[in-house]
């Protein structure tokens, strides 16, 4: 396997965790209970399936520190062209995907909260963590910047001939589904954006994985590039 070569130890994780990241994150949304936009609605759901719930949260903890790993080998494949875009949206994907980690964090805490069953003071205070200000802008709002960052690290791996377009695209709007389930209350939005980011995300980690140490250390331009409709 290599492990005592540094360098293909860091493309093996990299090329992993762009495929199973992705993958358990789309298990979790299979898995994962209806979504409720209201408080009680959401708790009294976590106490009907609570099982489930908390393979969903135990899942998509999994999928986030993953997709941390995958996040820094896509920083990895623009150090050299685009690096700009690489560190920025690197960066500003990593900062969300840390604020993803917390809400995921809180979420779970619905899961004791439940264990003797529903109680008015459950949802009193699963409402104040989901609700007030102070836990709604780093747990619910900063969680976006994952979305900017992603969108920016696939613009700047098709710029850079890195990747193919639809890969960029799919990574991009893969990204967007999964984070815009919550709002929308839909575990179906989640289904199809963690499957797309699975199809953009998986693909470029077979790319990595199938490439050689040198290609990896000096990422090449990707040949089957296709320019996609207007953007030749």
């Amino acid at each position: 396997m290599g492990f005592s070569d540094s360098h293909h130890f860091r493309k093996l994780i990299a090329g992993c965790c762009m495929v199973v990241g992705p993958l358990l994150a789309l298990a979790a949304f299979i898995v994962s209970p209806a979504i409720k936009s209201g408080s009680a609605a959401q708790v009294a759901e976590v106490a009907r399936h609570q099982d489930r719930f908390l393979l969903s949260m135990l899942l998509s903890l999994a999928a986030v520190a993953l997709v941390i790993g995958a996040t820094l080998g896509l920083m990895h494949m623009l150090r050299e062209r685009m690096v700009t875009q690489g560190n920025v949206g690197g960066g500003l994907a990593l900062i969300g995907l840390v604020a993803t980690t917390a809400q995921l964090g809180a979420q779970l805490t619905a899961w004791p909260m439940v264990s003797d069953g529903v109680q008015a003071a459950d949802i009193s205070t699963f409402h104040s963590l989901t609700h007030d200000a102070a836990t709604m802008i780093p747990l619910f709002i900063v969680p976006w910047l994952a979305v900017i960052g992603f969108a920016a690290l696939a613009l700047g791996l098709y710029r850079a001939r890195a990747v193919d377009w639809w890969m960029a695209a799919m990574l991009a709007l893969g990204a967007l589904g999964i984070t815009l389930a919550g709002p929308v209350a839909s575990v179906a939005v989640g289904i199809v954006g963690a499957a797309l980011f699975l199809v953009g995300s998986g693909s470029i980690g077979m790319l990595v994985l199938r490439e050689s140490d040198a290609d990896w250390e000096h990422t090449p331009e990707y040949h089957g590039m296709r320019p996609a409709a207007g953007m030749g």
